[in-house]
């Protein structure tokens, strides 16, 4: 067993206690949301390989995961080789170990699939990073976003997206009329590149005056599910994540 193994287990929470069950959970939910993972060799540091991509299925014996990047390349996986495998989740990540099955192909409308099917990992133990899946856009990205009434259209406010989770976003805006928290709005936002453009119902979490004269910071709670949204954060953080522990 890895030395960071036995030392992280001292620090983190970690998912072991409830067995193959828990185990199976965790795994369940990560393929129904295509959770963007990490690739590394067994004597690598605690962070997650520069290597990414996603879960695609969890099988009764074993754990599909998509052919992984290295940089811009694909990277090819070994049958027998032996990896730390880095699971995005809600609050973290979730390490366990993994050994390489072989390759697993599929056949959809859009052509084929490939990845590799691993096994499943005996434990897990989860790593928790409080801001994990919001990641901060206003100045790499100069996103632009629209508040609108839902029945009329009219507008509400125009700015710049500050912040953006999987869960809601931040719009600092010139408002044109009055907004509360808890009211139902629609937000549009375009970005330049890397994220999709969002057009969704939220419900206002908060409104304060921004430090920008004349500018309110309007946080925002999407009401629908945003999954496009959710594998580019998460995908985008992985790779943010990756650098730093590559320096």
């Amino acid at each position: 067993m890895r030395l960071w193994f036995r030392s992280i287990a001292a620090l983190l929470g970690h998912d072991s206690g409830g067995g193959d069950a828990s185990v199976a959970s965790i795994l369940r939910r990560a393929a129904e949301r295509s959770a963007s993972i990490g690739i590394g060799s067994l004597d690598g540091v605690a962070l997650p390989s520069p290597l990414s991509g996603h879960i695609e299925s969890l099988e009764a014996d074993a754990l599909v995961i998509s052919r992984p990047f290295e940089g811009a390349c694909r990277r090819e996986l070994v049958a027998g080789e032996h990896l730390h495998l880095s699971i995005a989740a809600d609050k973290g990540f979730h390490h366990g170990d993994v050994e390489v099955l072989g390759r697993w192909v599929a056949l959809d409308s859009g052509g084929r699939r490939y990845g590799y099917r691993v096994t499943v990992p005996t434990v897990l133990l989860h790593e928790e990073r409080r801001e994990l899946h919001r990641i901060p856009v206003a100045f790499d990205l100069a996103p632009r976003g629209l508040l609108l009434r839902p029945g009329s259209l009219s507008e509400i406010g125009e700015g710049v997206v500050v912040d953006v989770s999987e869960g809601g976003l931040c719009l600092r805006c010139d408002l044109r009329t009055l907004v509360r928290p808890e009211e139902s709005v629609i937000a549009k936002a375009e970005f330049p590149a890397v994220l999709p453009p969002i057009h969704t119902r939220c419900d206002v979490a908060h409104v304060m005056e921004a430090r920008q004269p004349g500018m309110c910071d309007v946080g925002l709670r999407f009401l629908e599910p945003q999954a496009q949204l959710g594998q580019a954060i998460r995908a985008l953080e992985l790779r943010r994540i990756n650098r730093a522990g590559a320096a």
